[in-house]
């Protein structure tokens, strides 16, 4: 796994074999942070893709907590349709740690998403840890085949 860019709140890596784009969340971040590093993650996405057609994206968000109103606000008006209107991203799977408003949190924006934009044909799904989320996207890549 290659390591894309890491910071202390935010690390990114690139999984070659399996085909995904991986990030994870070090530490709780908010607000301009927050956002700087998951638009940093959809460049990534976006140039990776280009040469690597079905990337997968993978985030784990285990060390966010529920997110201030203002970044929610944002995530509802930018960050989804960058994500799967402009970056085009198809599947992705979301790593939830135990606290139960920030599971709920996740729960409400997949079911949004998903009938949102199911005319995109997105696949998005929660799990409570990375070989699940691996497990998924192989059972993804063999529906393709």
């Amino acid at each position: 796994m290659k390591t894309l860019f890491e910071e202390d709140h935010i690390v990114c890596y690139f999984d070659e074999a399996e085909n995904i784009i991986y990030h994870k969340w070090l530490k709780p971040e908010k607000g301009k942070i927050f956002r700087e590093g998951l638009l940093r993650v959809l460049e990534n996405f976006m140039r990776l893709n280009v040469d690597q057609p079905g990337l997968h994206w993978l985030a784990d968000t285990q060390q966010l907590s529920v997110l201030p109103l203002e970044d929610q606000q944002w995530l509802n008006d930018t960050w989804n349709e960058a994500l799967f209107v402009k970056a085009n991203v198809k599947t992705h799977a979301v790593i939830v740690g135990s606290d139960v408003f920030a599971r709920y949190a996740m729960e409400k924006f997949k079911k949004s998403m998903n009938l949102k934009y199911a005319s995109r044909n997105i696949c998005l799904e929660t799990f409570a840890n990375e070989e699940m989320a691996y497990d998924w996207f192989k059972k993804l890549n063999s529906r393709v085949v």
